[in-house]
């Protein structure tokens, strides 16, 4: 039997409008995955699971040290927290991760002059958006911040009284949807448990859309999943289920029944890995043997010298005396020593020598004139 309208104002189409639930599909696996943090509370203590979404399959992380309700999740903190029951001082704040011990962080406070100090001790229902978080006890709805770094941490911000329209009914748990506004699955006064939206502004509480497949009971674990649906477990019968438009029920697992129950979700999911970086380019082969250097430009050889070599005049052809009578020795000429002028190649240098080459060809012209003149000399003695 399909879900029964409530009249022209809460058509069981509000609740597809609100919480955009698409149609459920024929495989639920086939819906995205959302993991959800749930309490299964029996005993004197409760139980922490990891449930995944749609097929709700779940890992026991593990037993608490004492009860918890009002499960909410922060996602921009990956933390959710609840309020453990059974301190002298009422209830306490308590946050929670799959990966981490439980951590006790005190009591909630009393945040206004008006509001009991710590009025909140065995709260049914709650919920986180953004910083602020949602807990219902009896016939108030309680807000309380979880900013950890503000100055109002774990304190009430605000408390209101709830408006139930259109009859008695109890909620045990809410979540928070696309429009703000926290949504549940509540036990009404005919005996049909129905889907039930609460304004946290007003504290208006209205059915959206019964649920006649439900079997009575109390509802808890509610979660929004990513296909905008309504999940939810059914605490005393077990029964997990999903609740898709127009108030389908579909049933995906018998759990072992419990006195209550509470989840939280979805929970932020793992940063994606960073994909691997290509190989780097390898570098262009290299030559074994290295380019030859540029040529250097050579210096300028200087032009060799331009003064002309000496030159001897040829010293003219010597008669032969005559035999008759033979010429008087003359007085041998002073021997000057016969200078030869230096060819370019063995012209000393004059910073070694001392003497320039314009000197040495002076002496070497002198020594010629000497020599001429001597041999002038002795042609004249022979004549005579």
């Amino acid at each position: 039997m399909g879900a029964r309208p409530l009249g022209a104002g809460l058509a069981g189409a509000a609740l597809a409008s609100l919480l955009a639930l698409p149609a459920a599909p024929a495989v639920a696996e086939a819906a995205p995955t959302c993991e959800a943090l749930q309490i299964r509370t029996s005993g004197a203590t409760s139980v922490l699971h990891r449930v995944r979404l749609p097929d709700f399959t779940d890992v026991r992380v593990g037993e608490l040290p004492y009860r918890m309700n009002a499960l909410g999740y922060a996602r921009s903190q990956g933390w959710a927290y609840g309020i453990a029951e059974g301190f002298a001082d009422g209830g306490h704040v308590v946050a929670l991760r799959p990966s981490d011990p439980p951590l006790d962080l005190g009591p909630v406070v009393a945040g206004r002059g008006d509001t009991p100090w710590n009025p909140i001790g065995h709260p049914e229902a709650g919920a986180i958006r953004g910083d602020r978080w949602y807990v219902l006890e009896d016939d108030r709805l309680y807000t309380v911040d979880v900013d950890r770094d503000s100055r109002t941490f774990r304190r009430v911000l605000r408390s209101i009284a709830l408006e139930r329209r259109h009859g008695p009914f109890s909620v045990d748990d809410v979540d928070v949807g696309p429009d703000g506004l926290l949504y549940g699955v509540a036990q009404t006064y005919t005996g049909i448990p129905a889907v039930v939206r609460l304004d946290p502004g007003t504290g208006v509480v209205e059915p959206v859309s019964w649920l006649p497949d439900l079997l009575p009971d109390s509802y808890g674990s509610v979660v929004i999943g990513r296909d905008g649906a309504l999940y939810v477990t059914g605490n005393r019968s077990g029964g997990a289920y999903r609740i898709g438009e127009g108030g389908k029920v579909v049933k995906l697992a018998e759990l072992p029944g419990t006195s209550s129950s509470d989840a939280a979700g979805c929970l932020r999911r793992p940063p994606s890995p960073a994909p691997p970086e290509p190989p780097p380019v390898p570098p262009p082969p290299t030559s074994s043997e290295e380019p030859p250097p540029p040529p250097t430009p050579s210096a300028e050889t200087p032009p060799p010298s331009t003064t002309p070599p000496s030159t001897t005049r040829p010293s003219p052809a010597r008669p032969t005396p005559s035999q008759a009578s033979p010429p008087p020795e003359a007085p041998p000429p002073s021997e000057t020593p016969e200078t030869a002028s230096p060819t370019p190649s063995e012209e000393p240098d004059s910073d070694e020598t001392g003497h320039t080459t314009q000197e040495k060809r002076r002496w070497a012209l002198a020594g010629l004139v000497l020599l001429i003149g001597g041999s002038a000399a002795v042609r004249r003695l022979g004549r005579g």
